[in-house]
């Protein structure tokens, strides 16, 4: 049990060593990838039920007092920063696939690790908390009307069996989450961190595995279009990013902002793998495997432009005469 513990804890330090890891082990081990795809759904699930495990809810409850902004934003990113990308992207000659999973991309929840990664670059970690836990209880609500009856994309499956899929991950996570905190109790979750954070790497990992099924294949048959789409995947998140932090600039802080704008940045993009069907576009399974690319790049590289914006919005700040 020592050993187990100190693998844990340790694994839970490393995360950010071991993930690119993994995902180089699903390329390197093609027939370990495709043999793990059906696991995509149940890690998912077991994925969002750790974070829900380590979430803390006493702080939630108390952010829910004033919900209003937080409820404004995640309704924004679920809905109207993807109606807003869906004509830029229409408007490229770019392969259609690559469109529908740029817009798939813009509907997806905020990644649950949003809270951790805006600490990392000085962003409100309490709205992010908020955002993603609201826009992935919300997704099974707004993904399925507007991709399959408002955009229109062909995704192989219809509205209701999509809306399940996705209700059946977040509900499954959050009764599975309500179990382990209730037998754990309070004192033992805190005594348990380090170990559910190591649990959450090794899922992680082998979450990793499946993502990258086919991607050998396909660099090698088209590896102009696997550079497309990995260049595509940076400026989706860029467009997605820019659109959200520039349309709540005017109603709100800098710093909410650039919050808000790193939750539309950052989506749980793996989430389409465990919902949709494999007689999907296959370009979209491509671009999930491409996208994990930013994911990992983007945070360090915007790390030094929020801290000099927010460094020089702190300094005006101090700096502007207070009234008399």
């Amino acid at each position: 049990m020592d050993l187990l513990d100190h693998v844990l804890r340790r694994m839970g330090r490393h995360a950010t060593t071991l993930l690119p890891f993994s995902l180089l082990i699903g390329v390197l081990f093609q027939d370990l990838a495709a043999a793990t795809r059906p696991l995509v759904g149940p890690l998912a699930t077991l994925l969002l039920m750790l974070a829900l495990v380590r979430t803390d809810w006493p702080r939630v409850r108390a952010l829910l007092a004033r919900p209003g902004l937080a409820l404004a934003l995640s309704a924004a990113i679920l809905v109207a920063v993807p109606l807003a990308v869906w004509p830029f992207w229409r408007m490229l000659d770019v392969w259609p696939g690559l469109v529908a999973a740029l817009c798939l991309s813009a509907m997806a929840p905020t990644v649950v690790s949003a809270a951790t990664t805006a600490a990392f670059l000085r962003l409100d970690v309490s709205l992010a908390l908020l955002v993603s836990l609201i826009t992935n209880f919300a997704v099974p609500l707004t993904m399925p009307p507007l991709a399959l009856w408002l955009l229109g994309f062909d995704l192989k499956i219809g509205a209701a069996t999509l809306s399940l899929r996705l209700a059946a991950i977040v509900l499954i996570a959050l009764a599975g989450a309500i179990a382990i905190r209730a037998w754990l109790k309070p004192d033992g979750v805190r005594h348990s961190a380090h170990k559910i954070d190591g649990c959450a790497v090794l899922v992680l990992m082998v979450f990793a595995i499946p993502l990258m099924d086919g991607i050998v294949a396909r660099a090698l048959a088209e590896p102009m279009k696997l550079t497309g789409f990995i260049v595509g995947s940076f400026a989706g998140m860029f467009l997605c990013n820019a659109v959200m932090a520039l349309g709540t600039l005017p109603f709100t802080g800098l710093r909410t902002a650039l919050t808000a704008g790193y939750c539309s940045n950052g989506r749980n993009n793996a989430l389409l793998m465990a919902v949709l069907p494999a007689t999907a576009d296959p370009d979209i399974f491509l671009f999930i495997a491409a996208v994990q690319v930013p994911i990992y790049v983007i945070p360090s590289l915007l790390q030094p432009i929020y801290r000099r914006l927010l460094r020089e919005d702190d300094d005006t700040t101090i700096q502007a005469p207070r009234p008399r």
